[in-house]
């Protein structure tokens, strides 16, 4: 980061404040697979505390590396896990430790909702606009 500072020609401590804000930059090496668990009000109200916990019991460091962040902008199917690029939604302690397994076997799991939706439509299909 000392060597972008010179590179750009401003205080070090700037490139610093950036890097330490954004959840995006890493500043250590992390294991294989970043279960980044969203924990602002809407995940936190249907359960991303026990989401949490499942992830911190599964993180090695070499596996998985867990951390914690503010919203990933999936409210709607609250609680979700970004794992590497792709997001996990509508998680239980139970779902998300399947998704783990599956991760740790060498599979890669259906990303998106871990319930019967389809993206954000309510459980169990549509409930408007169907025809008569």
């Amino acid at each position: 980061m000392d060597e972008v500072a010179k590179l750009l020609d401003m205080a070090p401590i700037r490139v610093y404040e950036i890097a330490t804000f954004y959840t995006m930059f890493q500043l250590k090496p992390k294991g294989r697979y970043l279960l980044q668990v969203c924990t602002t009000t809407p995940c936190w109200l249907r359960g991303s505390d026990a989401i949490m916990n499942a992830c911190r019991h599964a993180e090695d460091g070499k596996t998985f590396t867990v951390q914690e962040v503010e919203c990933l902008g999936a409210c709607v199917n609250a609680p979700v896990v970004q794992v590497n690029d792709d997001f996990y939604e509508d998680l239980d302690e139970a779902s998300i430790k399947r998704v783990l397994e599956a991760f740790r076997r060498g599979e890669t799991p259906r990303p998106g909702p871990q319930v019967d939706r389809q993206t954000s439509a309510p459980e169990g299909g549509p409930t408007t606009l169907r025809s008569a």
